[in-house]
């Protein structure tokens, strides 16, 4: 968890003009190191054995602190789950703007991701993990953050962007066309994490192959 952007965060959303004050720092510090507790202790136990009190232990507070930041182990990592996407949307824009064409900016947005999950996955591993049980985290929840929510409209103009340029068939909705990509791209990323050391070293390594498979489907040529 990047404590910096944490607090660049905030002061964006709220304080534009305004430096925050001593006590608004202390408060985002202290959330920053509940957080970064957090992804270390549900990568290493995963969701549902780890516990507030593993959590507040990790990062050196009273449970009553950790509480009085997040309002139990669903709120906490959502949170977490949101900052993760947020950093990776903003490596997707920052990057896709550098492309020239449509296509360029589908292959940035494929590789970047891989290797966003790659850099990451000690604790996407988790969603690999606890795939399987009983869920208390509901998809529905995670698919409501506001932040998944811009990300999958990224995806979305992406794609309406190569419709525009011819590069993809324009008599499906951008939508449905972006879900395919996004389900390609889930489902080699689930399988990397699967796999672990008996796979591919490199999730990084597939995204030739992803956009190959999106863009050219499996028919023979």
């Amino acid at each position: 968890m990047n404590v910096n952007s944490l607090i660049e965060d905030k002061f964006i959303m709220e304080k534009p003009r305004q430096s925050l004050n001593r006590r608004e720092r202390d408060r985002l510090l202290r959330q920053a190191d509940i957080l970064r507790a957090a992804e270390h202790v549900f990568a290493l136990k995963g969701y549902h054995e780890a516990t507030m009190q593993d959590i507040a232990k990790e990062a050196q507070y009273a449970i009553g602190t950790v509480y009085l930041y997040f309002k139990d182990k669903d709120a906490l990592y959502l949170s977490l789950v949101e900052h993760k996407y947020r950093d990776l949307l903003a490596i997707l824009k920052e990057e896709t703007v550098k492309a020239k064409t449509a296509k360029e900016k589908i292959e940035i947005f494929i590789y970047e991701t891989l290797s966003f999950f790659e850099r990451n996955q000690n604790f996407f591993r988790i969603f690999v993990s606890e795939r399987n049980k009983n869920q208390e985290i509901k998809v529905g929840k995670l698919r409501k953050l506001s932040v998944v929510i811009q990300h999958k409209e990224f995806v979305v103009e992406l794609i309406k962007s190569a419709q525009e340029q011819q590069i993809i068939r324009s008599d499906f909705s951008a939508k449905q066309i972006a879900d395919i990509l996004i389900s390609i791209f889930m489902s080699v990323v689930f399988n990397w994490f699967k796999e672990g050391s008996k796979g591919i070293k490199n999730l990084s390594s597939m995204s030739s192959f992803i956009l190959d498979m999106f863009l050219n489907g499996a028919a023979v040529k």
